[in-house]
């Protein structure tokens, strides 16, 4: 997999929200960025890409973007999910910054 560039724009900002709502309460997400990418096919597609707290894929963050991806779009479009290890992490901030970081406090981690 190929990062291409973030991906943005007022939709996607729209969706960083919820994710980042979604985020918070679940205490799990360390770091999360809209990217584009290119599987190698020649055709990109885009990719929430996320480094977990603990390093490890988790199924309550896959079904948290899927319902905040759901009110926002319809049927015929997909997003791709991918947990990310530190080599991937290290690559994808190469084209794109993260949207959403972890930190303590009341605000939360949305980023931009």
């Amino acid at each position: 997999m190929t990062f291409v560039c973030e991906q943005d724009g007022p939709p996607e900002q729209a969706l960083k929200g919820l994710l980042a709502r979604a985020f918070d309460a679940r205490d799990r997400v360390a770091r999360a960025f809209l990217a584009r990418v290119d599987y190698g096919d020649g055709a990109y597609a885009v990719a929430l890409c996320v480094r977990t707290v603990a390093g490890t894929e988790e199924m309550g963050v896959v079904r948290d973007v899927a319902e905040a991806f759901r009110q926002l779009f319809g049927r015929d479009q997909h997003l791709d999910v991918c947990f990310l290890d530190d080599e991937q992490e290290a690559r994808v901030r190469r084209v794109c910054r993260p949207f959403y970081e972890r930190r303590p406090g009341p605000r939360g981690g949305l980023l931009h």
